[in-house]
């Protein structure tokens, strides 16, 4: 975990007269980078009961990610880690939250100060967001229904389908749906989406109900948007590290690149909240459901190499 973003913070305390109201929350950001570690995570444990090498920063998220879809929305909560959270980055949002120890105490007769009030900061994690590097599974099936990522109405006559789109699924089906190990993306065409461009994901935003309304998760999104404006390669395949060096071979413009698409699966009832950030509905990928949820694909194209939320 990236801890660089931490601030320091010192309660104030009163010199004389009125003990002051604690200080309202103050919110920071910190980067969790990818994690090779997750590979122990048990998925049906809460974060608290988690191995002691599991990253403090992807606890911190899987506590507000509890707290939002697990007990508010009904997820199951061995569903809600996935296999995509060891690959992807994540940003934690902290509120630093002052805690009195010991209350002033005051001259009852003069109401001069005889001992200062005693306080303590605590940094809270409050929300999160997380965001997934290519490749990436096909699109979900126009009313498809998908628990933990699986498409659990296979048989059902849930989207006829045109001879495009089964040309386009056919390599996902023959290897079982996982075409991660693929360096090359292959999917059916949408609004946005010419079936073949790398693009990454958004998801998992979370703010705790108290903190919501409060431009929080605006913050993660811009943040989460951003780094990746100015980090804009570095997901993109490595001719080194594939060995075409070592082959002789030149694959320059071959490998895909990342050219500032975004894609996220928005729950419906969230969609105002992704086209504040400049987001737009796929309306040819139509609506599924994951755990019950219905959802709809939504995308956003970036410039890259810029700091900054600049839409093109």
């Amino acid at each position: 975990m990236d801890t660089s973003s931490f601030r320091s913070f010192t309660p104030r305390e009163p010199h004389t007269g009125t003990p002051r109201e604690p200080a309202p929350p103050t919110p920071f950001i910190s980067f969790v980078k990818p994690q090779g570690q997750l590979y122990n995570y048990d998925r049906h444990k809460p974060h608290k009961d988690q191995p002691v090498n599991i990253p403090k920063g992807f606890l911190d998220a899987m506590s507000v990610r509890e707290k939002v879809y697990v007990e508010e929305q009904g997820v199951a909560l061995e569903n809600e880690f996935d296999n995509d959270d060891h690959r992807s980055c994540h940003w934690v949002i902290y509120a630093s939250v002052n805690e009195t120890i010991s209350p002033a105490v005051l001259d009852p007769q003069t109401g001069a100060l005889l001992r200062a009030r005693r306080s303590t900061s605590t940094a809270l994690p409050i929300g999160t967001i997380r965001l997934v590097p290519f490749p990436h599974e096909a699109h979900p099936r126009n009313g498809g229904i998908y628990l933990n990522g699986v498409l659990t109405n296979v048989g059902d006559p849930v989207r006829p389908r045109s001879s495009e789109t089964v040309k386009a699924l056919e390599p996902q089906e023959i290897q079982g749906g996982n075409r991660r190990n693929s360096l090359y993306i292959r999917d059916f065409p949408t609004t946005f989406h010419n079936g073949q461009e790398p693009y990454v994901k958004l998801g998992r935003l979370a703010v705790l109900k108290e903190y919501r309304n409060k431009g929080i998760a605006g913050q993660l999104v811009r943040t989460a948007i951003s780094w990746m404006q100015t980090h804009y390669t570095v997901f993109n395949p490595s001719p080194t590290v594939l060995g075409f060096d070592r082959l002789g071979v030149d694959v320059t413009g071959q490998l895909p690149k990342w050219r500032g698409l975004f894609c996220i699966h928005a729950q419906e009832d969230a969609v105002k909240i992704w086209e504040r950030y400049g987001f737009q509905v796929d309306d040819k990928m139509g609506k599924w459901f994951e755990e019950g949820i219905p959802h709809v694909g939504m995308w956003l194209r970036v410039e890259v190499g810029k700091g900054g939320h600049t839409v093109i």
